[in-house]
């Protein structure tokens, strides 16, 4: 390959994620404004500036655009939240507190990550799981998940991924439970008690 072809083949990959990108905000937009339910393919293509053919080449679903909003926010704030993540004491406090946080976006817009939580389930459950699909939620609990193996707080003879899983699935627990009891309040001890179930069960 020349230089003129991987110039050339760099331009493409760039305009595949400039218009990747401008979809997701475009789409964002309209989910807040007027709610996911209400708002189509079709608009979310025009507001986008883009053919309806261009949009369902990048996603499926609007869900799936949610998806990809979560990941590329997880991905902007990942390290931060690992160099925070060093500095804790143990496995549970790093647990409590990256589900703190992410609560208080859940109950911003719930409606939003209602469809977002159903759409990780159904990928959870797939027996053809595709890696480029992990949820943010699930690559940060692995680096939890690491750190713990690492200084022998957390239990080797378990296949990784599986203790990652249990904590996506006690993530998952404690949004349903916030989408039955809206209240911030109640949150906090919901969480506690799922993440000692997750510690619990991986404890050396």
């Amino acid at each position: 390959m020349d230089l003129n072809e991987a110039a050339g083949g760099s331009r493409v990959v760039r305009k595949k994620e400039e218009t990747r990108q401008k979809i997701i905000a475009a789409a964002m937009d309209l989910f807040r404004k007027q709610g996911v339910d209400a708002t189509t393919m079709e608009q979310i293509a025009a507001e986008a500036d883009v053919a309806k053919g261009t949009l369902y080449n990048h996603f499926p679903a609007k869900e799936a655009i949610i998806s990809a909003y979560m990941q590329r926010s997880f991905q902007e704030k990942k390290s931060t939240r690992i160099e925070r993540f060093r500095k804790m004491p143990d496995t549970r406090s790093r647990m409590i507190l990256l589900i703190e946080e992410l609560t208080d976006g859940i109950l911003e817009y719930r409606d939003i990550f209602e469809k977002y939580l159903v759409y990780r389930m159904q990928a959870m459950v797939s027996v053809h799981q595709d890696d480029s699909v992990k949820s943010g939620f699930y690559l940060l609990g692995a680096e939890i998940i690491k750190m713990g193996q690492e200084s022998g707080e957390i239990r080797s003879d378990v296949p990784p991924f599986v203790l990652r899983e249990l904590f996506e699935f006690a993530f998952i627990e404690v949004v349903k439970q916030i989408y039955l009891k809206p209240d911030k309040t109640s949150v906090r001890p919901v969480i506690e008690k799922m993440v000692d179930l997750v510690i619990n069960g991986a404890r050396r």
